[in-house]
């Protein structure tokens, strides 16, 4: 959470529906532009921790939120309130609210990657830039069905990409992960990423992991105090909150409004980078840089040879982009 993890950075705000999101907020310097960073699921702002103390060494303004269900921000207990349709004003009005010229670069990570899709299509005007990171444009006008993706990850890569989030929906996911904290950790942050094949993607893989004593090494690019600080945050907060964005998205589905969406008002008119992961077992790569390439009309990939936390295991490729995208704002300024 902000305040654990940064406590001099971090703020509160309550929006107009009563709802309190912490965040972490550092003005930038002169000209330079600010980013909005959107952390994925299960995680917390602190995933940004490397980027919060580079980019404004660099000048640049960050925007940082514990989402919904997060660090300290609210946790609803049911997942209704986790539905787009609800994330999409709130981080709107928490933008407005935070910085005086609320014009940003999104930097979106995971289901961070959704949310900032949804915000771009209805709020074009608070952004200047967008940044995917591992997740594409991720845009929820249909009904999210696991089965589906499961299928379809199996015909194009011979192997299951999403067979955890038959367990993160299930009654008792969120209990059965909290006894085992300190393992899934250890799934999450393994040191060979191809363990997520058998043990996160493949159906029943994730229940298989979690009823076993399997020991996974952990990966180097993440010290045993940045661990300890990401599972602090997050024991202390539960997994209902982080699992109840999935419940929203298969049981809730899409907004009325953005299923009736035209076409265009989803092409993407501003600079884009998508940093694709190449080690990540958890995507379809391909299929979100071809989804891109159709709906961005600028676009930038960058390949890079990681797993799914990029900002932490190519922490300094990635501040690198992000610089390069923060500073050619400059120049057109």
């Amino acid at each position: 959470m902000a305040s654990t993890a940064f406590p001099k950075l971090a703020r509160k705000a309550i929006l107009s529906d009563g709802t309190t999101y912490g965040y972490i907020h550092v003005p930038a310097t002169g000209s330079k532009p600010t980013f909005l960073l959107l952390h994925g699921a299960p995680s917390s702002s602190y995933i940004w921790h490397h980027q919060v103390e580079l980019l404004p060494k660099a000048g640049f303004g960050i925007l940082v939120p514990d989402l919904l269900g997060y660090g300290d921000t609210d946790k609803p207990e049911s997942y209704e309130p986790y539905q787009m349709k609800c994330l999409v004003p709130q981080v709107h009005e928490l933008v407005t609210k935070v910085l005086d010229t609320p014009k940003v670069i999104g930097v979106g990570h995971d289901f961070g990657a959704g949310l900032l899709s949804h915000l771009y299509v209805h709020h074009k005007e608070l952004f200047s830039q967008l940044v995917f990171i591992a997740t594409g444009f991720m845009f929820l006008d249909s009904p999210f069905d696991p089965d589906s993706v499961i299928q379809m990850s199996k015909e194009i890569l011979g192997y299951s990409t999403s067979g955890y989030v038959k367990v993160f929906i299930s009654p008792d996911g969120a209990t059965l992960v909290e006894k085992n904290d300190r393992r899934v950790d250890s799934l999450f942050y393994a040191q060979d990423p191809k363990v997520w094949i058998e043990y996160f993607g493949e159906p029943g893989g994730f229940t298989k992991f979690l009823e076993s004593d399997i020991e996974i090494p952990v990966a180097h690019w993440i010290s045993p105090a940045e661990l300890e600080m990401h599972n602090r945050i997050l024991r202390a907060g539960g997994y209902t909150g982080p699992f109840n964005w999935y419940k929203a998205a298969v049981f809730c589905g899409p907004a009325k409004e953005d299923q009736d969406l035209p076409a265009e008002e989803k092409t993407i008119n501003i600079p884009t980078l998508f940093i694709a992961t190449l080690k990540d077992y958890a995507v379809i790569t391909d299929m979100h840089i071809q989804d891109l390439r159709g709906l961005a009309k600028d676009l930038r990939v960058e390949k890079l040879d990681v797993g799914h936390w990029a900002m932490l295991e190519g922490k300094e490729r990635v501040e690198a982009l992000l610089e390069e995208v923060g500073n050619a704002q400059i120049r057109k300024l």
